[in-house]
């Protein structure tokens, strides 16, 4: 990766190998892994398992596509490891028309 240019890195930047500007040493930054590093790692979506070919490709993915489901899951996570069997059971247990029951204060 090539370093900021005298300006700073707040400052405008240029992509040393095919010259596009970018307004931020960030995001060349971004632009330089996305594009000009080889890598043989792939990155998979815990969610839907899609591999991606950058980590900056699946973060996006998952920003786009899993909105929320991290965040869900770790509160499901953490209140049943909390309340044990008192955890109300996730929405997809109940029948359709069932009403799930009201989650604890501080929880919702």
């Amino acid at each position: 990766m090539p370093p900021p240019t005298a300006g700073g890195i707040n400052e405008p930047q240029e992509c040393p190998y095919c010259r596009r500007t970018f307004s931020c040493y960030y995001s060349l930054k971004r632009h330089f892994q996305d594009k000009h590093e080889q890598s043989d790692t792939l990155y998979v979506c815990e969610f839907c398992h899609r591999r991606y070919r950058t980590k900056n490709s699946l973060t996006t993915h998952k920003s786009l596509q899993h909105r929320g489901s991290s965040g869900m899951l770790k509160r499901l996570l953490k209140t049943s490891a909390l309340h044990g069997a008192l955890a109300p059971a996730p929405h997809h247990l109940f029948e359709l028309g069932e009403r799930a029951p009201p989650l604890p204060p501080g929880l919702q």
